[in-house]
């Protein structure tokens, strides 16, 4: 049977002939321009129910060739849709042949590509400005800087008067980034800029100081903060607040001059210039696996000896496992009362996993097989801090000091903490800081172990990186690095620390030895905001989770090139990447703020938020 299908037809009215209740599909086809070419670099998304995953992904090669195998969705529930940056579908034929579909589509050039570049194309100026790097560096911490909603929003202030256009991003703050994810809608006039727009950003930087203390559908507050407190109090004050005059005073005006307020039109942009080159090939596959509660699942990690995935829900204060075989997650809730905060969690060799919990300051260990729990309460006397970020070694296991000590960042103080794992004991040391910094402000973030030197690395969004001897508890190096850049989660192999930098897109390599920079590698979306990156021991990479970009990014260390993979999602927020050291399946979740569900009608479902994904690099 044949039967002909048009722009975005979806291949349901073909499949809904099948009689039986369910088929594993095998979808193979080509993909052409209007005039004959193979199209390459096509992403081939299957998405249905009644399959462990959401969706699954394939890409078009050289000579425009996919194939999926294997396709279990319910068949009358079928959805396969073609993207690439700069094309649109003009049409396709479809034909079923046994248990195998075939597809062919041709594609044609889409000058107008609004609909469809990320994120990071929307903040205009150079990269190489300080503005460019302080408001890459500060907005897009929590969620995607020219995400849709604030795409909309920003489009509906051209016509508002000075005081309501101050009200309304007021207004747009207190929902969005407290978790309702609502949208308010407005005027679409383009006079806006320069200084009333300023005052605009002005008043909703002000909000954000109050607003980034509190997350989830419930708008609880965070890190163990009371209202009234001194340290909430701290926290509204702009010199000691996340938001500080010093920065807002560079980022404010660039975004009133940079941000645009019109969004209907994109022309001219070329998905390999400025993305770089795909390292997609006929092998790749990328699954998605939806997860029920809508939480804020932030973080992911592989664990030795389980067949499962571990992931975490921040908001909702419990860990959780995914079967990547049936899609059935299991809930391990934290054991005590009160709100807990998992923020950041790592394995270790023996099969536990380590979670820090912000809200309550303790860190937490649950032991995947036993499923038993031990939870080490903070130092005594411990009023405020943020626990963070783990040491972990070149396979991303948290591991011991040679004192039996494992090791976290505090963001809060600027301190690392060193737990004695037996005893429970925990040991503070305040790191350095950069000239005019807080402690809270200057956010001690990634951390890394030398259990061979016996030394930890660690790094500061808005400071610097070094060093410190866990032999003699001292800090003994400093790694400069310049204002914007914003060193954040680190990978360390033998004598080579790399360091993603958040504000400028970079990669910097740190001779361990010497504690000095030897090379720096540019993202080629140099929007793209690298959150976390992962040594890969297998294919001597580094995998970079990127917030801006709806990519993950592979620089190759032998050839010193970059390559990305598209995923099939745009606001692809993420920032953790895991990789399973026996199969090579890279692991990531999407976690973009604000937490809750989506509107189906424009994300495809309202799980797009909460989703964790499987990455198989097809090399």
């Amino acid at each position: 049977m044949q039967i002909t299908h048009t722009i975005a037809t979806l291949v349901t009215v073909l499949l809904s002939l099948i009689t039986y209740p369910s088929l594993a599909l095998d979808i193979t086809g080509t993909v052409q321009t209007s005039k004959g070419v193979p199209l390459p670099f096509v992403r081939v998304r299957s998405s249905g129910i009644g399959a462990a995953a959401f969706s699954h992904t394939v890409f078009s090669t050289a000579d425009g060739v996919f194939a999926a195998r294997n396709i279990d969705f319910d068949p009358t529930s079928l959805d396969i849709d073609f993207f690439r940056i700069g094309w649109e579908v003009k049409e396709r034929h479809s034909e079923l042949d046994g248990d195998t579909l075939r597809l062919s589509v041709t594609m044609q050039p889409l000058s107008n590509v609004a609909g469809q570049v990320p994120a990071s194309a929307w903040l205009q100026g150079s990269p190489e400005d300080l503005g460019y790097q302080m408001t890459n560096l500060h907005c897009a911490n929590c969620h995607q800087l020219g995400a849709e909603r604030v795409r909309n929003f920003s489009h509906s202030l051209g016509s508002h008067s000075d005081p309501d256009r101050a009200e309304a991003w007021i207004t747009r703050a207190a929902e969005d980034l407290a978790g309702t994810g609502n949208t308010i809608d407005g005027p679409s006039d383009e006079s806006l800029r320069g200084n009333h727009l300023q005052e605009g950003w002005d008043a909703l930087v002000q909000y954000m100081r109050w607003v980034t203390m509190r997350l989830g559908e419930d708008n609880e507050l965070r890190w163990g903060l009371e209202e009234g407190s001194p340290f909430y109090e701290a926290l509204l004050q702009p010199q000691t607040s996340l938001f500080s005059p010093r920065d807002m005073e560079i980022i404010i005006p660039y975004l009133a001059k940079n941000f645009p307020t019109n969004f209907d039109s994109y022309e001219g942009y070329d998905d390999i210039e400025r993305l770089g080159n795909y390292g997609v090939t006929a092998a790749t596959e990328i699954t998605e696996y939806a997860l029920p509660t809508f939480g804020w699942t932030r973080e992911i990690a592989v664990v030795p000896g389980s067949d499962e995935i571990w992931f975490l829900e921040t908001d909702k204060h419990r860990l959780g496992s995914l079967n990547p075989n049936s899609g059935a997650v299991t809930w391990y809730p934290v054991p005590m009362e009160g709100p807990q905060g998992p923020h950041t969690m790592n394995s270790d060799a023996q099969g536990n996993v380590w979670v820090a919990l912000e809200d309550s300051f303790y860190i937490g260990r649950l032991n995947t097989q036993s499923k038993e729990w031990r939870l080490y309460p903070p130092p005594e006397g411990t009023l405020f801090g943020v626990t963070h970020d783990f040491a972990f070694n070149s396979d991303r296991h948290v591991e011991a000091d040679s004192k039996g000590r494992i090791w976290i960042t505090d963001l809060g103080k600027n301190e690392l903490w060193g737990l004695d794992i037996q005893s429970g004991d925990i040991e503070t040391f305040r790191m350095p800081m950069v000239s005019g910094e807080s402690t809270f402000h200057s956010l001690l973030y990634g951390a890394a172990i030398d259990t061979k030197n016996d030394r930890i690395w660690w790094a500061q969004l808005f400071g610097v990186a070094g060093s410190f001897n866990a032999e003699e508890d001292i800090a003994e190096r400093i790694i400069p690095y310049q204002r914007g850049e914003g060193p954040r989660r680190l990978a360390i192999e033998d004598s080579i620390l790399w360091v993603p930098l958040f504000g400028t897109s970079e990669l910097s390599k740190i001779d361990t030895t010497t504690g000095l920079e030897i090379a720096r590698y540019r993202i080629p979306d140099r929007g793209g905001s690298p959150y976390g990156i992962t040594l890969d021991k297998k294919r001597n990479a580094i995998w970079a989770a990127t917030c801006n970009s709806d990519r993950i990014y592979r620089f190759d260390i032998d050839q010193e090139t970059w390559t990305h993979y598209p995923l099939p999602r745009r606001e692809a927020y993420i920032r953790v990447i895991e990789v399973d050291p026996e199969n090579g399946d890279i692991w990531t979740t999407y976690s973009s703020l604000p937490v809750g569900e989506r509107d189906a009608t424009t994300w495809g479902t309202t799980n797009a938020n909460n989703m964790i994904v499987r990455l198989r690099p097809g090399d």
